[in-house]
């Protein structure tokens, strides 16, 4: 009976380490996630571009259709925007990672001066280069309703 417990006791102590590293594999992968969108509020490009691997397009489904844009090009309208305070907020991300690969996942609202403008899902394609991870692909799926 003694071994019994003392089995399960152990494995719930591994179950419990691989949880706390996961959570904190999590954690790293979102950062630089965080950041964008914190830059993006901002309107920073150069804080945007900073988490973001170089050249990358964004892709966006919309109505049907698929539209690409630049990053380069996103965060100079995004620092050009003159139409009032901007955020994109996202929820409940799920992030799945394997290695040097990460990808998230999760529902966002645009918002221009706290209304919701748009909404859709995310999906953040992460590689970590060097030790750190950047943000190596971005798609999304744009809808204007409907937004909750």
């Amino acid at each position: 009976m003694k071994l019994r417990t003392l089995v399960l006791a152990t494995a719930l102590m591994g179950c419990l380490a691989n949880a706390c590293y996961a959570a904190e594999q999590d954690a790293h992968v979102m950062e630089p996630v965080h950041r964008f969108f914190d830059a993006l509020g901002r309107q920073d490009r150069n804080d945007m571009l900073a988490v973001v691997a170089p050249a990358i397009d964004i892709t966006s489904v919309q109505k049907n259709a698929l539209h690409r844009l630049s990053i380069e090009k996103l965060a100079d309208a995004i620092a050009a925007h003159r139409g009032g305070a901007i955020a994109e907020h996202i929820d409940d991300p799920v992030v799945h990672v394997d290695h040097d690969l990460a990808v998230v996942w999760a529902p966002y609202k645009f918002t221009i001066d706290g209304r919701v403008d748009h909404c859709g899902t995310d999906v953040l394609t992460l590689g970590k280069i060097k030790g750190r991870w950047l943000i190596i692909g971005i798609s999304d799926n744009e809808r204007k309703e409907p937004c909750q």
